[in-house]
């Protein structure tokens, strides 16, 4: 993989993106538009998935050809080339994310792709996309780096209809391990990479893999233990909501607080309060 400090563009000669732990790269992009400018051509830089948010142009690359529109989802490969022209004169915005090359080769390799590539130039607006396009849109709209759902985007964009292997009775009992050590060990700084690697199976398996045990992802467990874990020593301590918000594993005062009013519907305070 990249270091962290290694630029992401979606296009050679386009705008660095922010980087989220050197895995992958993402943003939001605006152009002015009108259909007298001829076909324009252009070269991706890295792997990249983006979703049209408004505008329409024809797209043109080696691995096909679509007509986004909002709600597209457009896939390129590092160094191919491509050329668009536009529908219309209302610009257009689109929200990207560009990705580590390693990245995708290891995420390719799990859902039993032949190359690390994408094989197909977009996917067309509709329910089916909905997630894909939600999901780079908050990418593209957080700070804070999101290593499963950056994981899970990526697959879901190599395999758009394939069939994935069922999950073991082995791999399930060994992430109900992971999961009772996540509800023991709450407050531990628990990384995807570990996490998959106590299980034994890459980042993009465990996600699935857990995600069908428990109905969660393991990010989602893992913030799920810390707020019980917060909601009893509220109860059941005098300590401080900034002790408990570090104590259970949270780096951020005002990110504990907004996570727990979210799943308990009030704030630390009124919670200890009303009880």
């Amino acid at each position: 993989m990249r270091e962290p400090s290694s630029a992401f563009r979606i296009e050679v000669a386009g705008p660095e993106l922010p980087s989220h732990a050197g895995l992958y790269g993402a943003g939001h992009t605006r152009c002015h538009s009108t259909p007298f400018d001829g076909r324009r051509e252009s070269q991706y830089a890295c792997p990249s998935i983006g979703v049209v948010v408004s505008g329409r142009f024809d797209y043109r690359s080696p691995i096909g050809v679509a007509e986004a529109r909002p709600g597209t989802l457009l896939l390129g490969n590092a160094g191919e080339e491509f050329d668009y022209s536009y529908l219309d004169t209302c610009g257009v915005r689109r929200s990207v994310v560009a990705l580590d090359e390693g990245l995708l080769a290891e995420v390719a390799n799990d859902v039993g792709c032949d190359a690390a590539a994408f094989s197909i130039a977009g996917l067309a607006a509709g329910r089916a996309t909905a997630p894909l396009y939600a999901a780079v849109r908050r990418l593209a709209s957080v700070d804070r780096p999101d290593e499963e759902a950056v994981v899970r985007l990526t697959g879901a964009a190599l395999r758009p209809g394939r069939r994935l292997r069922p999950i073991s009775n082995g791999e399930r009992h060994r992430v109900r391990d992971v999961a009772a050590l996540i509800d023991a060990d709450y407050a531990e700084p628990f990384s995807l990479c570990e996490m998959a690697a106590l299980a034994g199976l890459s980042r993009y398996h465990f996600i699935r893999a857990f995600r069908s045990v428990t109905g969660e992802t393991p990010r989602q467990y893992l913030i799920g233990a810390r707020l019980r874990a917060a909601a009893d020593r509220l109860l059941d301590t005098r300590e401080s909501v900034t002790e408990i918000a570090f104590g259970i594993g949270f780096n951020d005062v005002s990110h504990f607080n907004a996570t727990f009013r979210t799943a308990f519907g009030a704030s630390p305070r009124t919670f200890r309060r009303a009880a």
